[in-house]
């Protein structure tokens, strides 16, 4: 989990129903395969997400890319952060 990366970011926070779909799904795909960048590096903006999507991608990743790209910057940080610690909440640290 990189919360310095996120703190660094200004802490961008917002939980709702689509965080709580998608998180097991960034938490599922592979962290080494094509969305490397995205899942396991935390680059969750609108670039590094569409340069992903110019690979041939499963229909989780490419479904994964979508829902990121439709949220705000709290909810890309809050999917990628739950994925790490489902019960992860920012006021709690």
């Amino acid at each position: 989990m990189c919360l310095d990366c996120w703190e660094e970011e200004g802490r961008p926070w917002m939980l709702t129903d689509a965080v709580r779909q998608w998180s097991p799904v960034f938490r599922d795909v592979d962290h080494y395969g094509k969305l490397h960048v995205v899942v396991e590096d935390w680059n969750l903006d609108d670039d590094n997400i569409r340069a992903c999507m110019t690979s041939p991608l499963t229909i989780d990743e490419h479904d994964l890319c979508v829902a990121l790209l439709i949220m705000s910057v709290g909810e890309r940080w809050a999917t990628a952060i739950r994925s790490d610690d489902p019960d992860f909440h920012p006021q709690v640290i």
